[in-house]
C-alpha cells in the first residue's frame, strides 16, 4: 500500500452521493478533516450521475438507498457506462442495512468497499486511505467490473484459486 501524502489528498476530486443533509455533511466534515479540497455533494444518483459524465472524480461514496436512482443503480452505470469519465474510480457504498448478503453483493458489482452506518470516522478514514493507496489493476469482463478481487497473497501453492475462499474482503 502507497502512503498519500497530504497533497496528494489535496489534489484529488470526490464526490459524496447521500439523500440524507446531516449525513452528507458529516461525510463531508470528514473528508475535509483528511484535507480533501473539491468535494462534491450531490443529493441523489441521477445528479451524481450527470456530473460522472462531465468531470473526473477519484473517489465516490455513495448511499445506497435513495431515489430514484439508488447506489446500486449508480455503481452498475459507473462501471458499465460509456460516457462516465472515470470508470475505475474507487466507489465506497455506505449504508445502515449491512448484511453479509449485501456486502457481497458490492464486491461482486465490483465496490471498492463497504461501510456501515452510522458512519465512524476513524473506519471511513481508514476505508478511504485503503481504497486509495490499492495498487491492484482493475479487471472488466462480460461479468465483472471493478477492482481485482482475487487475492496473491493467499494463492494456494498450485497457482488455482478456490473461489469462495479466496474472494472474502
Amino acid at each position: 500500500m502507497t502512503k498519500l501524502s497530504k497533497e496528494d489528498l489535496r489534489a484529488l476530486r470526490v464526490m459524496i452521493v447521500e439523500d440524507d443533509q446531516p449525513t452528507r455533511l458529516l461525510i463531508r466534515t470528514f473528508l475535509e478533516h483528511l484535507l480533501f479540497d473539491d468535494v462534491t455533494e450531490r443529493e441523489n444518483g441521477e445528479l451524481a450521475l450527470k456530473d460522472l459524465t462531465r468531470r473526473h472524480y477519484d473517489l465516490v461514496i455513495t448511499d445506497l438507498e435513495m431515489q430514484p436512482m439508488n447506489g446500486w443503480d449508480i455503481l452498475h452505470r459507473i462501471r458499465h457506462d460509456p460516457n462516465v469519465t472515470n470508470p475505475y474510480v474507487p466507489v465506497i457504498l455506505v449504508t445502515q442495512h449491512a448484511s453479509r448478503e449485501s456486502v457481497l453483493k458490492a464486491r461482486d458489482d465490483g465496490a471498492s468497499a463497504f461501510v456501515a452506518k452510522p458512519v465512524d470516522f476513524k473506519n471511513l478514514q481508514r476505508t478511504i486511505l485503503t481504497v486509495l493507496s490499492d495498487a491492484r489493476p482493475f479487471v472488466k469482463s462480460d461479468g465483472y467490473a471493478g477492482p481485482d478481487r482475487r487475492r496473491q497473497d493467499k494463492l494456494p501453492k498450485g497457482g488455482k484459486y478456490q473461489r469462495e475462499g479466496d474472494y472474502r474482503w
